[in-house]
């Protein structure tokens, strides 16, 4: 019997989910999960449910566009409502923590006087005792911090809803994440399986290195009806080797869209930051793919816990070719969960957080944790960093979503690492109010007029210019903009050039260039050789 190699398709999507929704970060860490599913998910189901027409409306309306609507048509009512159902029981545990949670912090922020907290451990729901500390920020305020690595090891910790869903791109088209799951569909194959499987990883090489064909339907435990389903994601077609890194003797970097930027050392040495990396497929705007990245990763570097920056889907395409994960040190607030801790529950085996100042490398290539300022609103938040790069000799600083809200801090960081020559700044000055983002996570609804003043915001021109000043720059690049098509249903962000954040980069492109300085924005793809 006939027994064709094949591999996947180019635009085949393993989306990852967690109880039908997207997968991003904060879905698996075991606190912002659990607040996420009670204090998002569950009302803006039940939201749809009551009033679809109102969620459909405001879906074709683009002032409202990133807003909590779902975006489905009406002939799913009714699978919403199974999911509705679905989501209390399968996430029952994990929504009774998250109310716990905020009935503690609710308690301590009342009852917290500046006496000592003793009494208070008593008072805890018992589905939180042992799992929180009570405590005094400096100034004398309430906090609660989180055991995590305990919590990993709790019923609050629930890898049992975590699957995927296979299908064909259609273009780069999908509904926002963060407010629309994923329902069933006639094409689309459901993988029950938790992130930290290998079948993960013979995915992702079956994207590369072809294998029988009846090796993959058994893999994927595949049932009569769906191995037509499977054979469509299947083909017999060779797909060209894997790569090795570039030893050119020269400083190459690719831009891959949004934040994603592959460095190669002139010895060869690698790191993709922020991975992101588009399927292939019809579209107007030219990219790079997974088989454009090396066949192995010397390092993976994410600078900060947003789902622009730390995209699963991509991160589990690579995992297993990768050696090393860097992350920022930080982790046990509530809005600041691990990243350690997370990338080590999805299957990733090295994980290094690194404090500022400190470093990590070999050969060529040598990589700097930096102070990052901005961009969450003004919480607590540790886990971000940007990154200084030594390749050869020529030094790189990734500030993706910074902003430079002290000018001082970057003619510190001149003192303290020298000169950059090359800086890639992120320009995405007009961004949300921080509730979009961390809104399910707080113990008490905030004051619009406050809110709509603490956002997601990057640098604009006039700050961004004042880090090249400090810095000492020679060549500047505009990137983490969040208009690639790919990006959008992350990002919701509107991609057209008349933007405040477009009218900003294109403005700081324009003066930098006007002082002598090499300056362009980044869009789709970009392949440099560092002279």
């Amino acid at each position: 019997m006939h027994d064709p190699l094949v591999s996947l398709k180019t635009d085949v999507v393993i989306e990852p989910l967690v109880e039908r929704w997207y997968a991003w970060s904060h879905l698996v860490s075991p606190v912002t999960s659990s607040l996420n599913a009670k204090f998002r998910h569950l009302p803006v189901l039940e939201s749809f449910v009551e009033a679809p027409d109102a969620h459909v409306a405001a879906c074709q309306n683009p002032k409202l566009r990133g807003g909590p609507f779902v975006d489905l048509p009406l002939s799913e009512v009714e699978a919403v409502k199974k999911l509705v159902e679905s989501t209390k029981l399968k996430q029952g545990k994990q929504m009774a923590f998250g109310d716990a949670l905020r009935e503690s912090f609710r308690m301590v922020m009342k009852q917290a006087d500046g006496f000592s907290m003793e009494p208070l451990y008593e008072k805890l729901p018992a589905l939180v005792k042992g799992y929180i500390e009570l405590t005094y920020t400096i100034s004398g305020y309430p906090e609660l911090r989180v055991n995590e690595p305990l919590l990993y090891l709790s019923p609050a910790y629930n890898p049992g809803a975590q699957s995927a869903a296979i299908y064909r791109a259609q273009g780069d088209s999908r509904p926002f994440a963060f407010s629309t799951p994923k329902m069933p569909g006639p094409n689309i194959f459901e993988l029950d399986a938790p992130f930290d499987s290998e079948v993960y990883d013979y995915l992702a090489r079956l994207r590369h290195y072809p294998q029988p064909k009846s090796e993959v339907l058994a893999k994927l435990k595949s049932s009569s009806q769906s191995i037509d389903l499977l054979s469509d994601f299947l083909t017999e077609t060779l797909v060209p080797a894997l790569k090795g890194s570039d030893k050119t003797g020269k400083t190459r970097w690719r831009y891959f869209g949004h934040a994603c930027v592959l460095v190669e050392a002139p010895d060869g040495t690698n790191m993709l930051i922020d991975p992101i990396v588009a399927y292939e497929g019809k579209s107007e705007v030219e990219r790079f793919v997974l088989s454009d990245l090396p066949e192995r990763l010397d390092y993976v570097v994410l600078t900060h816990n947003h789902a622009d920056h730390v995209l699963i889907e991509t991160l589990l395409a690579l995992r297993f070719r990768v050696d090393t994960v860097i992350v920022p040190m930080g982790g046990g607030g509530i809005a600041d969960p691990s990243l350690k801790l997370m990338l080590k529950s999805i299957g990733f085996k090295k994980v290094i957080e690194l404090d500022s100042l400190e470093s990590v490398g070999f050969g060529d290539l040598t990589i700097t944790a930096l102070p990052f300022l901005g961009e969450h609103g003004d919480l607590d938040i540790r886990t971000k960093a940007a990154w200084f790069v030594q390749s050869g000799t020529t030094s790189m600083l990734f500030a993706a979503d910074s902003n430079n809200l002290d000018p001082t801090l970057y003619d510190l960081l001149r003192q303290a690492v020298g000169r950059v020559d090359i800086l890639f700044v992120g320009m995405e000055c007009a961004g949300a109010p921080f509730t979009w983002q961390y809104g399910p996570l707080l113990p008490v609804a905030i004051d619009r007029k406050k809110d709509q003043t603490r956002r997601l915001n990057g640098s604009d021109c006039e700050k961004g210019l004042k880090v090249v000043e400090s810095l000492g720059c020679t060549e500047v690049y505009v990137y983490a903009m969040g208009a690639e098509p790919w990006l959008q249903f992350v990002t919701s962000i509107d991609p057209s050039e008349d933007t405040v954040p477009a009218t900003n980069a294109r403005q700081l492109v324009e003066q930098c260039q006007q002082i002598g300085i090499k300056a362009a924005r980044l869009f789709g793809k970009a392949d440099v050789t560092v002279s």
